[in-house]
């Protein structure tokens, strides 16, 4: 149902559609998000949420393969990992994005060439909202802070995401963990704002949570929400 969406959007020139699917694992629009071989999201009750797919040339390569790299990748590995700390089952997520297609050309890190376009990035808001409908999910876990600046428009209770230098001052306003979010469709659940997965190792130790640091202040923040 999801899929049926994706072609509608008005990309912009820095952005293009996903053409075709990835079969195996792989986040949502790439492949189907789920993590088994069920594609049904309604039943997940995390949502894993980061800010693009990534490049062209990258989702190309995990087409070919049929499957991201889940042991290579560091988002995938370093994200199971966190999972499997907090004891969540990745059969019981939806991994996503807020951000739909992929990025033209080679490169597919940092902030989304998509923001520089506010009529593209308001479709994809839209389309989130059409996420949760479907999804409900109870927690979601939002990977890094562009992923956060993108959600700060959809709730009141978000607003102090719209402006986030870092996470020191993000954690330090105690900002990184925001419970009972009602967005605009009424879904209401809650939100944690973790580094990005595969920035983790550089960024993870400058995070502070309740008087923990590191990544004990990040598992703190997700078992705080759920």
């Amino acid at each position: 149902m999801l899929f049926d969406e994706i072609d509608k959007f008005p990309y912009p020139d820095t952005m293009t559609m996903v053409k075709g699917e990835i079969n195996g694992q792989a986040f949502f629009p790439g492949g189907k998000g789920t993590f088994g071989n069920g594609n049904i999201i309604s039943d997940k009750d995390i949502m894993i949420l980061g800010q693009d797919f990534d490049c062209e040339d990258n989702f190309e390569v995990s087409k070919k393969n049929g499957k991201e790299d889940i042991k290579k990748n560091p988002t995938w590995r370093n994200l199971l990992a966190i999972l499997s700390e907090v004891n969540i089952s990745p059969d019981n997520c939806f991994f996503t994005n807020a951000i739909m297609g992929v990025r033209r050309g080679d490169k597919g890190t940092g902030k989304s060439p998509a923001f520089r376009n506010p009529e593209f990035i308001h479709a994809c808001q839209d389309f989130f909202l059409e996420q949760i409908e479907l999804q409900k999910p109870k927690a979601i876990f939002v990977l890094g802070k562009f992923t956060a600046i993108f959600l700060a428009d959809l709730s009141e209770r978000l607003n102090c995401w719209k402006k986030i230098q870092n996470f020191e001052t993000l954690d330090k306003n105690k900002y990184q963990v925001i419970t009972n979010v009602v967005f605009g469709n009424d879904v209401k659940t809650n939100l944690v704002l973790l580094t990005h997965p595969s920035y983790r190792h550089a960024n993870v130790w400058r995070r502070k949570y309740d008087g923990k640091s590191g990544p004990e202040a990040e598992i703190n923040m997700i078992q705080a929400i759920l």
